[in-house]
């Protein structure tokens, strides 16, 4: 076919017409075997070259072609098999050469290297430290020369496979047959890992250098290629090796795992460049263990060991399946030659570190041959120290510093990210988890010991600088562990850090944390209970109860903040630990009333707003604790009556910000009635400022005669107006007053009926205090009068009142013209006839009073350094010699109204009491019915699990009702007709409407 160009008339220039013509296919000339043969000879020795290093005179660009024109004329197959052989023959003279030179070191060392020998009996280490050796030979040179031979193999590799790159594109994936470079790689483990040591290749040095294994000869002629047959399969046919047999891999993989245990024993010379001959050898594995991945249709050339020896039998199977390689084949050779014994060996070894350290004899190190205990222990100095009992901060110490050594060591050899952390898991159990409960219970040192002395006084001199704050710098400048925080309480902060080092260890294991949760927890529990006996048998008043609690509270939770990081978990196993003691009944309410009381009282008078705020957070802390909230309530709200009546508050402000806090805990009907209580105070002082305008204007007017009584002078009081909501219910008769009292209370009573209609007053002269002035006879040697200004109860006023007719009065006729209840009238005349305030004498002896005939007596020689008195109150149990009255009085109550004690004993209400109040116990079934009746109401039907569970939700923040309690007050609806039974199921409830 040609095709001529005539158009003459686009050729401008004249020039003659050009002809194109299309040539013919030009005919295709298959290559035939010889001419194969002769080209892969070129290539063939073109690898020797590259293997001896003399690659420089080789033209790439040919050799590529030469191997690009086997593949494209189909000789793929005797191409591929033609490169495995002779990398296969290669590597056999390495792997010989490898393996002579370990067999050399062992003869040297006396020790037979039998097939069923295991390579760590060839291995000794030399007790002095230093080179690791065989037989007192330097065995670093095996390892060396393995490392060289790889590095060697791996740049022969890189050249070979970009050679032969036309073939992994086109015949390799084609055939199912391994690239090139991983051919390599895989014949390197077959051939020269996987080596029997055994054979040590002394033959093939001696036989002709044959291409291949092929038997060409330089003619390339067929004869000399059936010749060379017998040879080929040999190289190529597959070895049937002892499986246990000792390998030059499991020599070599041995000397690793003992550079490694020399290197944890701190025996390690040169350790750098160790670790950089470890780090490529463990590379090596690695790469040799990725180039086994897959599924590839192999020959077994250059099998196990390479050895030609009674393979004469397979010469036919040339081209053998991946199923005919073996099962160890599928193995990488990373893990099953190095990472399980690697990881075996250091669990062993710290198995063994860990319980040495821990026991009390050095029998538990076990045999003297082991590798772990060839020497003695040692301590992180490196010192040699024999086995013994470790305390446990010793040991956690060592054991942070192993962990970190293993972190080094592994970046340093480049470890995989599985076998790093298969390796850390396996410190770490053996370590921490194995061994946490010891560590946490040992005796004087373990977590549980540190822990009870930062719970009790941390250092010498603390427990002074905890009592006295003005000693605190002196305490610390002699050189105390502990430090005081801002509320005076010394926290031991050196044993803080030792339990935040054991926190941070056993953090890596998390199960491990749950045994410091439990001594912390069961530590909580023990000083809580230890307090709480105190408390029972009355070595500590209520208030000190609370602040051992408050002290308690702030070393604890130094414990959980600093030494375990806040922890949730560790946070709620304190809470539940206070919780549980604090709530066995409810002493610690009424406790927590008495210290707000004593601390609103004088604690925190003249302090700063930040003070204030501070020391009540510690107290809502405290009360969070508490399921008996409606406990406190009622005696925080008795203790502040007193206060408010008896205007004995340290600061208004800080009474405020109390019930501000007791509002956002709980709510505003928790704190309606105490907020109601400062409204009638404020009430109160503005009726009294209306009340005092409103007697100037009267001034004029009529005289009393009752006024008579007080020198024709009108009293002046002071009347409070209270609430009976919102106050504490007295119940309390009113005694009889003086007249000269009483008609002035009834000038106020007609004045705020007048004021304000339709209201009733209902006086408590249980709850009020009187200033009275006392003349009495000159003192001997002088002719002016003695006059003290005694600020009393009113009740005291109006004993003393008596006096001013008679000298002398019994108890029952001071009974009978008073009509004060008869324990209060005993423990005022009591107060009345102390030794410090004698103004009465009292005609019986001892503390108490005798019956009704004792008599009590004006004291006319009574005497005071100051002219105003404040005559104190005794207890109810100094007055009646009983046991049953209030507790000794706390905080200065003295001087303040009886109200308290009788009104309140009978309301169950009494300081360091541990049960329910009486009143509090009534209000609780109010509440309790309520609440059924609501949810009943708006459920109209319920089972009785849904009912307790629902009534709980909604009064936890009073109470916690017990469910036997709910149960009552359930029958009581029912029997009232609140509630019915469902006639098919006795446990379902339905609302009567």
């Amino acid at each position: 076919m040609s095709y001529n160009n005539n158009n003459n008339s686009s050729n401008n220039n004249g020039s003659s017409a050009r002809k194109f013509t299309i040539k013919p296919f030009r005919s295709y000339t298959q290559m035939d075997s010889h001419s194969a043969h002769a080209t892969f000879s070129s290539l063939a020795s073109a690898m020797d070259e590259i293997n001896n290093r003399n690659a420089s005179t080789l033209s790439f660009e040919e050799l590529y072609r030469n191997a690009y024109n086997l593949v494209l004329h189909k000789h793929g197959g005797l191409l591929y098999e033609g490169v495995q052989d002779r990398l296969g023959l290669h590597l056999r003279r390495s792997g010989g050469r490898l393996v002579r030179l370990a067999r050399e070191d062992s003869a040297a060392s006396g020790v037979v290297s039998a097939s069923s020998g295991s390579a760590s009996a060839m291995l000794s280490s030399s007790s002095g430290g230093g080179r690791m050796t065989v037989g007192g030979r330097d065995q670093y040179g095996l390892l060396e020369e393995l490392t060289h031979c790889w590095k060697e193999h791996r740049i022969t590799m890189v050249m070979v496979r970009d050679i032969f790159m036309y073939m992994d594109r086109t015949y390799v994936p084609q055939h199912r047959k391994r690239p090139v470079y991983d051919l390599g790689l895989w014949l390197f483990r077959r051939v020269v890992w996987e080596r029997s040591m055994d054979d040590d290749g002394a033959a093939e040095d001696n036989e002709a250098v044959n291409v291949g294994g092929l038997g060409w000869g330089e003619e390339g002629s067929a004869a000399t290629a059936a010749a060379g047959g017998g040879e080929r399969s040999a190289a190529r046919g597959p070895i049937k090796s002892n499986e246990n047999a000792q390998t030059l891999g499991t020599v070599a993989s041995a000397l690793l795992l003992q550079v490694i245990q020399q290197d944890r024993l701190d025996r390690l010379e040169d350790a750098p460049q160790r670790t950089a001959l470890l780090k490529d050898l463990i590379h090596m594995l690695l790469e040799l263990a990725h180039a086994n991945a897959g599924q590839f249709n192999d020959s077994s050339s250059g099998g196990r060991g390479g050895s030609s020896s009674g393979n004469n039998g397979n010469n036919s199977n040339n081209n053998n399946t991946h199923g005919n390689t073996g099962a160890a084949d599928n193995i990488p050779v990373y893990e099953r030659d190095f990472e399980e014994a690697f990881l075996g060996e250091s669990q062993d070894f710290y198995r063994m570190e860990s319980t040495s350290r821990l026991s009390h004899a050095a029998s538990t190190l076990g045999s003297s041959d082991d590798a772990t205990n060839s020497a003695n222990l040692q301590n992180d100095d490196g010192a040699s120290k024999p086995a013994a009992k470790y305390s446990a901060m010793e040991y956690v110490h060592r054991a942070r510093s192993r962990l970190d050594e293993e972190k080094t060591r592994a970046s340093l050899l480049d470890l995989p990210a599985q076998t790093k952390s298969a390796l850390l898991r396996i410190v770490e159990t053996e370590l921490i988890e194995r061994h946490a409960k010891t560590l946490v219970e040992m005796e004087g040192s373990g977590f549980a010991s540190i822990l009870k002395v930062v719970a009790s006084s941390p250092a010498v001199g603390s427990v002074a600088a905890a009592s006295a704050g003005n000693r605190r710098g002196a305490a610390a400048s002699a050189g105390m562990s502990g430090s005081g925080d801002t509320n005076g309480v010394v926290i031991d902060r050196d044993r803080i850090a030792d339990l935040a080092s054991v926190y941070e260890l056993f953090s890596r294991v998390p199960s491990s944390v749950n045994h410091l949760r439990d001594a912390l927890g069961e530590r909580v529990r023990l000083d809580g209970r230890s307090l709480v006996r105190d408390q029972e048998t009355g070595v500590a008043p209520p208030a000190a109860f609370v602040k051992g609690v408050l002290d308690m509270r702030e070393r604890f939770a130094a414990v959980v903040g600093d030494a375990m990081r806040g922890e949730k978990k560790a946070q709620k196993r304190m809470r539940e630990a206070f919780e549980d003691f604090l709530n066995a009944d409810a002493r610690a309410a009424n406790c927590l009333a008495v210290y707000v009381d004593e601390l609103l009282r004088a604690g925190l008078r003249g302090a700063d707003e930040r003070r204030v705020a501070r020391e009540l957070d510690r107290v809502i802390v405290i009360f969070r604790y508490l399921a008996d909230k409606d406990v406190f309530e009622a005696y925080y709200k008795n203790h502040l009556a007193k206060r408010l009546l008896g205007n004995k508050s340290g600061s208004e402000e800080a009474e405020r910000a109390m019930v501000s806090l007791l509002k956002a805990e709980c709510g505003y009907q928790f704190t309606s009635k105490l907020e109601g209580m400062f409204n009638d105070m404020r009430i109160s002082k503005e009726t009294a400022e209306k009340y005092r305008a409103h007697k100037k204007q009267m001034v004029n007017a009529t005289a009393d005669a009752r006024d008579a009584e007080n020198g024709g002078k009108p009293v002046d009081v002071e009347v409070s107006v209270l609430s009976n909501s919102h106050w504490p219910s007295q119940n309390v008769e009113p005694c009889i007053l003086p007249t000269a009292v009483g008609a002035a209370m009834d000038r106020f009573q007609k004045y705020y009926l007048t004021t304000y209609t339709g209201r009733k007053l209902s006086w408590q002269t249980s709850t009020g205090s009187a200033e009275i002035r006392a003349n009495l006879p000159p003192a001997k040697g002088s002719s002016k009068p003695r006059r003290h200004d005694l600020s009393v109860t009113t009740y005291q006023m109006c004993i003393l009142v008596l006096f001013n007719v008679r000298d002398s009065l019994t108890l029952k006729q001071i009974r009978e013209e008073t009509h004060i209840p008869e324990d209060e009238l005993r423990r005022h005349l009591v107060s009345l006839c102390t030794p410090k305030h004698r103004i009465l004498r009292k005609g019986s002896k001892g503390k108490g009073i005798s019956g009704d005939d004792d008599t009590f007596t004006y004291n006319a020689d009574y005497t005071s350094k100051m002219t105003r008195v404040k005559v104190p109150m005794v207890s109810m149990r100094d007055a009646t010699g009983s046991s049953s009255g209030s507790a000794a009085a706390s905080g200065g109550n003295g001087g303040e109204g009886s109200a308290p004690a009788a009104a309140s004993s009978r309301a169950g209400l009494v300081d360091g009491s541990s049960s329910v109040p009486i009143t509090v116990e009534e209000d609780r079934r109010h509440l309790l019915e309520a609440a059924i009746v609501r949810i009943m109401k708006a459920r109209k039907m319920l089972n009785h699990n849904d009912l307790v569970a629902e009534v709980t939700r909604q009064l936890s923040g009073r109470f916690v009702p017990p469910p036997q309690f709910v149960k009552k007050r359930v029958e009581s609806l029912i029997e009232r007709e609140y509630l019915e039974r469902d006639e098919g199921d006795r446990r379902v409830y339905r609302y009567m409407a």
